[in-house]
């Protein structure tokens, strides 16, 4: 069913339709596209499905000029025999089920230690870096994953076939580019140790009270399915109207580095 509402997202590097819409009913600035079913295999499969593509004023669709084997098969929502706005559907939101943490700490002898993890469950991302790197829709920054795109012998991957000027549009926002935000991520882990009170006044003739040697490292496991660099997706503010719209789409946000931490903490 055509719905109206909100959209945004849209980025001529990116592709030129909205990833989001916002809707009453629906979690704000949902995920909004086109459902893929697979690829087309052949020529006969292509000629029995809906248009796959709606062409321009007075032109009529050729589904050997528009859409070929190799390209992607998108859903007839309204089974109207054209794939257009009006087959683009609900696809999920970034907003997560549940967020969750733990902090733990432990203490033996002159040693402590702390951990912290963090995670969400049940968020989408839009993972737009793939619309570049995986659409074809330039002659650069391509990544290897091109290397499977679909040919007569090589038709078992989810990569369509490479063609000039994406004329079925395979590049479109779908269910492609959408995959599971969740993620389990080690925030932190600390480890130290004190040393004896009694010794240390001693040696410093009770100068130095307390001595704490630590190591601690941030950002160092995440455990996703997700294949963009960083699960932890915030707003990139793309070129377009309603530029606040865009939580949850990965425009190539740069990942959060690992850091580590080697100090001292000494009370006089």
């Amino acid at each position: 069913m055509f719905v109206t509402g909100i959209e945004a997202g849209g980025d001529q590097d990116f592709g030129t339709y909205n990833i989001t819409n916002t809707q009453v009913g629906q979690p704000i600035q949902s995920f909004y596209g086109w459902i893929v079913d697979g690829i087309f295999q052949d020529i006969t499969e292509v000629k029995a499905s809906a248009a796959q593509v709606n062409p321009s004023a007075g032109q009529l669709y050729d589904p050997t000029k528009h859409t070929s084997p190799g390209d992607l098969k998108f859903r007839d929502i309204n089974s109207d025999g054209v794939i257009d706005v009006k087959d683009r559907v609900f696809l999920g939101s970034y907003l997560p089920d549940f967020t969750y943490a733990l902090n733990l700490g432990a203490n033996y002898k002159n040693f402590d230690a702390s951990v912290f993890f963090q995670g969400v469950q049940g968020s989408k991302i839009f993972n737009a870096t793939r619309v570049i790197t995986e659409g074809m829709v330039r002659f650069f920054n391509a990544s290897t994953d091109v290397l499977r795109a679909w040919t007569p012998s090589n038709n078992s991957t989810d990569i369509p076939r490479a063609i000039l000027g994406d004329p079925n549009q395979n590049a479109r926002p779908s269910t492609r580019f959408l995959e599971n935000g969740s993620y389990l991520w080690l925030k932190n882990i600390m480890i130290g140790y004190s040393f004896p009170a009694g010794s240390l006044q001693s040696l410093t003739n009770g100068v130095v009270s307390s001595f704490r040697f630590y190591v601690s490292a941030q950002n160092i496991l995440t455990l996703t399915d997700y294949s963009g660099f960083d699960p932890e997706v915030g707003n990139r503010t793309p070129f377009g109207n309603n530029i606040a719209l865009t939580n949850g789409i990965d425009f190539a946000v740069y990942p959060q580095p690992k850091s580590y931490i080697v100090g001292i903490q000494v009370n006089f």
